[in-house]
């Protein structure tokens, strides 16, 4: 299913990760946009997800807690700011309020459609390069990345093959 690894750029304060899968735009939309999907894959290896409250739509809120290996729960706040069905979405990574541990960023997700499958585009644009430095040393905020686009692979395979 999936031809490649994921392929991650560095820019000043931007992260930029790509990843062809062979699935359709509109099913990789559908799996980022409801709460059933994510659950099944959202975060870094070892990560559990619980929705608290899911609006998706422009200027919606999804509040949700990433459980991780650790026994650690996360709280985390997204405001989507601009979708565009099933080719864009946007947010705000609005943090939780925990001082140091408090993380905000945007993120562009774009799906782009690529002959029989589609090229997922992720970008992680943080306030500063300083910030983007300080959320990788603290969190392995870009492996963690790479492992969340991973997840998403297998989950894709497996809902192709409960769909196939």
């Amino acid at each position: 299913m999936v031809k490649n690894n994921v392929e991650t750029t560095i820019e000043d304060n931007k992260v930029t990760y790509k990843r062809y899968f062979d699935v359709s735009v509109e099913l990789l939309f559908e799996v980022w946009s409801s709460a059933e999907h994510l659950a099944e894959w959202w975060g870094p290896d070892g990560f559990t997800l619980t929705t608290k409250s899911m609006d998706f739509s422009n200027g919606g809120v999804w509040e949700f807690i990433m459980h991780g290996p650790d026994g650690h729960d996360y709280q985390n706040k997204i405001r989507f700011t601009e979708i565009r069905e099933p080719d864009f979405i946007s947010y705000q990574h609005l943090g939780h309020g925990e001082g140091e541990a408090d993380v905000h960023f945007q993120s562009r997700i774009v799906f782009e459609k690529a002959g029989e499958g589609t090229n997922l585009i992720m970008e992680q644009i943080f306030p500063s390069k300083e910030e983007l430095i300080r959320v990788n040393e603290k969190f392995g905020a870009i492996e963690g990345a790479k492992q969340h686009i991973g997840n998403l692979a297998k989950y894709l395979e497996k809902l192709a093959h409960s769909r196939g």
